[in-house]
């Protein structure tokens, strides 16, 4: 057998391929014998075809293919197994089965992949916040508000400061996405002041929505921890279910929305009457503004 295809079976080239590239008989390819990896067998396969055109190939080494892999497995809903990786890869012209896809994604730690990449989940420890000061934690929500007038739903999504009971921030949309909530979180981090937010906690249910991998890596990135209630216990966030109550009682049951503008302009209002006029019996019946600006004289005096 030549050298040219002694180098190409020893790489773990299959020998109908070799044969078929070098025009020579299949049978010329077993009369040397082919060192292994361990002692017994073919050598594993170093590098994989892949076709560009209908005659052509390149030859690729395994490290690209597990590139491919790992690309594939970090796109946001891509959940596969080597099964469907390797029906994946044979569709983008690699000439590859499964049993080398496995051992690839498992000597690449990418087998269950895309179920491991989150972190454990943070859970709250203590079931009633205890806070001090503003911008110590956080709760999210988001609560749904009927458009009569166009028969469907808008998704209502909020901030509260829990000690202060301000609506840091809302969002009024027709959907709401991951990146609708990190989108609201930049701004609502932004108008705070990011000095503001650097010992904070995040405290949400565990709507798709508020623990997306998304959202997540936002809140990590600003160094923000994010706990979660336990299942079914909404006392754990009581302060945004408060709120999401009264915008219920005092505003959606009150108003028959025509249009998703009508909706959004009352609901504006009503947040801004909420901040700075509607007194909160919680807080000694004042405005949470009222608050928030009596706790910085206070500090500043301290």
């Amino acid at each position: 057998m030549s050298t040219l295809a002694s180098e190409y079976v020893g790489r773990g080239v299959s020998s109908t391929a070799v044969a078929r590239l070098l025009h020579i008989p299949r049978c010329t390819l077993y009369r040397t014998p082919v060192q292994s990896h361990s002692g017994k067998g073919r050598r594993y396969s170093e590098i994989t075809l892949r076709r560009t055109g209908d005659d052509a190939f390149v030859y690729l080494s395994n490290g690209r293919v597990v590139d491919e892999m790992e690309e594939l497995l970090s796109r946001e809903f891509v959940c596969y197994g080597y099964k469907k990786v390797t029906k994946h890869l044979q569709r983008e012209g690699f000439v590859i089965n499964r049993k080398k896809v496995r051992r690839l994604m498992a000597w690449n730690g990418l087998l269950n992949h895309s179920y491991n990449r989150r972190s454990p989940v943070r859970r709250v420890v203590e079931s009633k916040v205890i806070v001090s000061a503003p911008n110590q934690v956080w709760e999210i929500d988001i609560k749904y508000v009927w458009i009569a007038g166009e028969g469907r739903n808008a998704y209502f999504l909020c901030f509260i400061d829990c000690f202060t009971r301000e609506a840091v921030k809302h969002y009024l949309g027709l959907h709401c996405n991951g990146g609708d909530v990190r989108e609201t979180m930049f701004h609502a981090f932004h108008d705070r002041g990011i000095g503001e937010i650097g010992g904070m906690r995040m405290r949400s249910d565990n709507g798709t929505q508020l623990v997306c991998n998304m959202v997540e890596s936002f809140l990590s990135m600003m160094n923000i921890p994010h706990e979660r209630i336990h299942p079914a216990t909404p006392k754990e966030d009581a302060h945004i279910e408060s709120f999401n109550s009264i915008l219920e009682r005092e505003v959606i049951r009150r108003f028959e929305f025509e249009s998703f503008d009508e909706a959004k302009s009352t609901i504006d209002r009503f947040v801004d009457f909420y901040n700075n006029e509607r007194l909160h019996t919680a807080i000694g019946y004042m405005t949470p503004r009222e608050m928030h600006e009596k706790w910085m004289e206070e500090d500043q005096k301290a």
